[in-house]
């Protein structure tokens, strides 16, 4: 996934803690930096915010260099808290994400976006995908500003990760998620094997011993049904549901390379721990299905001396263009007592 790190959360002192007039320090709102949990990003360092007390409107802020979004269609937010939250009666959204700009600051006339953060489960490390399709092109051009507001009293602790637009990208995702399971996780005489991705009729690297893999077909995944649709983008005032998405299925040859039987062997028995014959990879927070299908036909075949494990992989990709909800607060129903059944 091509991202542009927004915040990496790891200037802690950037951020300050605000009461619901956005100017005095809040008394209820806390937040410090977290250099020893385990982060999803890796670099172990968060931060975590703390309410304790009435924080209605009590907001977390930072200013940034300003930063083009244009370009991008969305953001994730990885995060994680002790509750869920969610639209959910007994799990009500707690913090939202908002965004400004010089031209047109958070809370200015103009600039009502906003996005209310969810999370499906506590304690677990979720990204939330929020859409920048309706952020005012004022702000989009030059972002300086983010906020976290409470919008709820709800007692919580938050701990955030990291912040960045995003571009999700089928074929480069799963390509990133392979590497990232095979690159350099095997060393041959104490050195680490490189994994490599070779352009579907690209001419072979020379490069000895290496994991090779050739992406070679992309197809429909006809006998799956498109998976429904998504509720995202949560606001006070309603919701976004993403559009259905449809299957596809994108196959790759992985080849152990070296220069003798034994390195290629001591490859190979990697391989066979790495990729599972039905299993799942994680690309962008989703498990897609990963399984060993047997060699293409004839007119798509290999040469023979070579020894390849051949891959699938099911991805799916939304289409169409997301559809706004308005929550109904109230459905009326008129009958004329003059009116037959059934008339």
């Amino acid at each position: 996934m091509a991202a542009l790190m927004i915040d990496a959360m790891q200037l802690w002192g950037a951020w300050t803690a605000l009461s619901s007039d956005g100017m005095t320090p809040s008394a209820g709102l806390t937040i410090v930096g977290d250099a020893a949990t385990e982060t999803p990003s890796g670099d172990a360092r968060s931060l975590v915010a703390q309410s304790a007390g009435p924080v209605l409107d009590h907001r977390l802020r930072r200013s940034i260099a300003p930063l083009d979004l244009a370009p991008w269609p969305e953001l994730r937010l990885t995060w994680q808290a002790n509750i869920a939250t969610g639209s959910r009666a007994d799990a009500p959204f707690f913090l939202e994400l908002r965004l400004g700009s010089a031209a047109a600051p958070i809370g200015s006339s103009g600039n009502d976006w906003r996005r209310r953060l969810p999370l499906d489960r506590a304690d677990r490390w979720e990204s939330p995908r929020f859409s920048l399709i309706d952020l005012p092109p004022l702000v989009r051009a030059a972002v300086n500003q983010i906020e976290l507001r409470c919008v709820a009293n709800t007692p919580f602790v938050a701990r955030l990760d990291a912040l960045a637009a995003a571009r999700a990208s089928i074929p480069a995702d799963i390509d990133a998620a392979l590497l990232a399971r095979l690159d350099a996780k095997i060393s041959i005489a104490g050195v680490p094997v490189a994994a490599q991705i070779v352009a579907a009729g690209a001419p072979l690297p020379a490069t000895l011993p290496l994991l090779l893999l050739q992406p070679y077909d992309l197809q429909p995944a006809w006998a799956l049904d498109a998976a429904g649709v998504t509720p995202a983008d949560f606001t006070g005032g309603g919701l976004r549901l993403r559009g259905a998405s449809e299957a596809f299925t994108l196959d790759y040859a992985v080849e152990a390379r070296a220069a003798t039987r034994a390195d290629q062997a001591a490859l190979v028995d990697f391989l066979l721990d790495a990729l599972p014959r039905q299993g799942t990879i994680a690309v962008n927070d989703a498990a897609l299905r990963l399984e060993w299908v047997t060699a293409p036909v004839r007119d798509r075949a290999f040469a023979i001396e070579r020894q390849l494990i051949h891959l699938r992989v099911t991805a799916w990709r939304e289409r169409g263009v997301p559809v706004v909800v308005v929550p109904v607060k109230a459905i009326t129903t008129t009958i004329d007592p003059r009116e037959r059944a059934g008339g």
